[in-house]
């Protein structure tokens, strides 16, 4: 199943008296961009990129959103590409969802952990060149 048929699940949405309630701001893929989903997440919360379809261009101002959009996303979309690249996540080793999503995990908490000590790294760096 596409995960765009999942929308709702994969946002938790919830419906309050008939009206939905998002936690924030969506960034998705040009394949989340349909009416159904607009209405779901309002115009203050809609940053799907936009679709060009067959003798409609996308406007320039719909160009304009989708680099303001992409450049958000790219900073996600960056890390996945790391983790599936260099880190084995491009398939599931593992029989059962619950193990894959385990190792996925620490594949994660380990991408973090190491992230984290280079910052650190280089702040410690920073620090000993203004100290002198």
């Amino acid at each position: 199943v596409h995960d765009s048929k999942e929308f709702d699940k994969l946002l938790g949405i919830n419906k309050h008296k008939n009206k939905i309630k998002t936690c924030g701001e969506v960034y998705a893929d040009s394949a989340y961009a349909n009416k159904k989903n607009d209405e779901k997440l309002g115009k203050q919360n809609n940053k799907v990129l936009h679709r060009a379809y067959r003798n409609t261009p996308l406007t320039d101002k719909q160009k304009q959103e989708n680099k303001q959009r992409s450049s958000i996303r790219y900073i996600v979309e960056r890390t996945f590409g790391l983790l599936k690249q260099h880190h084995g996540l491009a398939k599931a080793r593992y029989l059962g969802l619950e193990r894959n999503k385990t190792r996925a995990q620490l594949i994660a908490m380990s991408h973090n952990l190491k992230t984290g000590m280079n910052i650190f790294k280089q702040m410690r760096s920073l620090g000993d060149c203004y100290a002198q």
